[in-house]
């Protein structure tokens, strides 16, 4: 039975169903209207895809270097520059990142195999029990003593964290900014980066939910596409979809690959977390883009859909479109 191996593929896939635009809008949006003396942008960032971007690439999507060259500001998630955090925000980005390995090594009871219950019986075929453990022994030679639900977490934020240890398009943007001597925000802080990574874990309770043998079977999945290099060569279409500008491209590679996943509904969830983030960062992107003209540079998943941020700025008044 096929299983989700990625929350990355599901946040992504809410894209490919709720594109509002017609054609290939792209990740470049220009901000106008409502009392704007000068033109401001939205452009829809990648991170987490495994990829370390270049210069030339990132500025070679279509618009964004003349755009670049007329703005002050660029608006970025959260604060790009470490000198700028205050001492609240690094304790709690360290706090998180302490809970999450005290987590991985003592992950108490409920992540514990039950009495009687044992690997090998979980598994269709003994090649596959195969795969699983010579995998996992590498990891820990009594992982067995772990349920699969619990691996399958651990796995999924080590997926997380090696992507993210890339160069991403916002790390690429920020570099040009401190060249040019632009300032820099970001739309939130630290402590609520770190919240959103722990709901992206705390997601992971739907497995809970399975009974063992559905666990083993979505925990096989996940090593299997890990094994042979079907998550990877997914990540690499994506940014090629990515960099080519063109989001029907992209739509069009995520519905394919919709069908190597089971989506849960506590994933279905992202959409209200995406919702919630996009509200709260209104008043600041509004605020700078009547000071100065402004970049807001956050992931491509902010953009579209009735909660994301096009439709959210077009409501207030503002008019969007697409710079081709």
């Amino acid at each position: 039975m096929k299983r989700t191996f990625l929350s990355l593929l599901v946040i992504l896939a809410a894209i490919a169903a709720n594109a509002q635009e017609s054609g290939n809008p792209g990740w470049l949006w220009e901000i106008s209207g409502n009392g704007l003396t000068q033109k401001s942008y939205l452009f829809g960032t990648c991170h987490g895809d495994g990829h370390s971007f270049t210069r030339e690439e990132v500025f070679g999507i279509t618009g964004l270097e003349n755009a670049f060259n007329n703005v002050e500001t660029v608006l970025f998630e959260m604060e790009m520059d470490p000198n700028k955090l205050d001492s609240a925000e690094i304790k709690a980005a360290r706090e998180s990142n302490d809970k999450l390995k005290k987590w991985i090594k003592n992950p108490g009871p409920n992540y514990m195999m039950p009495e009687g219950v044992y690997y090998k019986p979980l598994f269709d075929s003994i090649a596959h029990f195969n795969e699983v453990d010579k995998f996992l022994a590498k990891k820990d030679m009594e992982y067995w003593k772990k349920t699969p639900g619990y691996w399958f977490s651990v796995l999924k934020i080590v997926i997380f964290t090696a992507t993210r240890m890339a160069k991403t398009v916002e790390a690429v943007l920020f570099e040009e900014t401190v060249k040019r001597g632009y300032k820099t925000g970001g739309l939130e802080g630290t402590n609520d980066i770190s919240g959103s990574l722990d709901s992206l874990f705390k997601k992971n309770a739907f497995l809970d939910k399975l009974s063992m043998k559905e666990q083993a079977d979505t925990l096989y999945g996940t090593i299997k596409v890990m094994l042979n290099g079907e998550m990877m060569r997914f990540l690499g279409e994506f940014t090629k979809a990515y960099l080519s500008n063109d989001t029907c491209k992209m739509h069009s590679h995520i519905e394919a690959m919709d069908s190597m996943v089971q989506v849960s509904d506590e994933e279905k969830s992202d959409t209200l977390l995406l919702r919630n983030r996009n509200m709260a960062w209104l008043p600041a992107i509004k605020k700078n883009m009547a000071a100065q003209p402004t970049m807001i540079a956050v992931g491509c998943r902010h953009l579209l859909s009735n909660d994301g941020l096009i439709a959210i700025l077009r409501r207030e008044g503002y008019t969007v479109e697409p710079v081709k």
